[in-house]
């Protein structure tokens, strides 16, 4: 029976951002991949500077669609499935009555158990509680839906939350560094100590075989209106990624924190 990897995500680009790699990895394997995406995005603004068009809201949210299917054909995705809320903003003021952050729980929690009951993954990959680094309240909802479902299922796949360690974040800065370029990560350095997972980090998928690195830059790429060609994203080269740092980082829910660490999302932790 193929393996089935379903990934929940709060707006579209984040299945390019975060955990993208690990996903063309498995796909190109053969597993089957699942997105789910919240929101519609359209609480978002036009980041690319070469972009000039000026866009109505409907037709900002459509193309951000057509953004999303396109990244999700360079990861792998066999299937992208929509919740159907509005995007809420950084600020939680966006998006009206039908934003994600003022749906209730146990409405958004039912939409996305009828996704995984239908879809059955063996493993399902989130948002963690840790959102120091990144607090917008479409990510913290997006934890507490994929919380509240467990409840609802007649099965129980393992589930992973997304983690980044300051040991990743040292790595890549100072590749970048090396490199000569400039670091989108030297911020971060001064981050608190609870900014980061690494005690917590019970997962690493190794991202270097294949091209898995290559396809999560083209998914990015594919966020025209979201990603410029200069961003930091594409500050090293995939080969300098590898090198820098093989892995994605995950914590599984209910493991205990270990030393040794297992690498393969679809084995559970001794």
């Amino acid at each position: 029976m193929t393996q089935c990897l379903l990934t929940v995500h709060a707006h579209p680009d984040d299945e390019a951002s975060r955990g993208g790699a690990t996903v063309a990895h498995y796909t190109a394997q053969g597993v089957r991949a699942v997105l789910v995406t919240c929101t519609d995005g359209g609480a978002g603004e036009v980041l690319n500077p070469a972009v000039t068009d000026d866009f109505t809201p409907e037709r900002f949210v459509a193309v951000r669609s057509a953004e999303l299917d396109a990244s999700a054909r360079n990861l792998g995705y066999s299937a992208v499935h929509r919740l159907g809320y509005r995007d809420s903003g950084m600020d939680g003021t966006a998006g009206g009555a039908e934003a994600f952050v003022r749906a209730p729980l146990d409405e958004a929690a039912t939409r996305l158990a009828r996704v995984i009951a239908d879809e059955r993954p063996d493993v399902v990959i989130g948002y963690g509680t840790n959102h120091t680094r990144d607090p917008h309240p479409d990510h913290i909802r997006a934890n507490e839906v994929l919380t509240r479902r467990v409840d609802l299922l007649d099965h129980t796949p393992a589930v992973y939350h997304i983690a980044f360690s300051r040991r990743r974040h040292r790595a890549l800065h100072q590749a970048c560094v090396d490199s000569g370029v400039p670091s989108p990560y030297e911020g971060g350095l001064s981050a608190p100590p609870g900014a980061f997972d690494d005690e917590w980090i019970t997962t690493l998928v190794d991202v270097t075989k294949g091209d898995a690195v290559e396809r999560r830059l083209d998914a990015l790429r594919s966020h025209v209106t979201q990603v410029p060609p200069a961003s930091g994203w594409f500050a090293l080269s995939p080969q300098q990624l590898r090198d820098a740092f093989p892995y994605e980082e995950y914590t599984r829910v209910g493991a205990a924190p270990r030393e040794a660490v297992v690498h393969d999302l679809f084995t559970a932790p001794a």
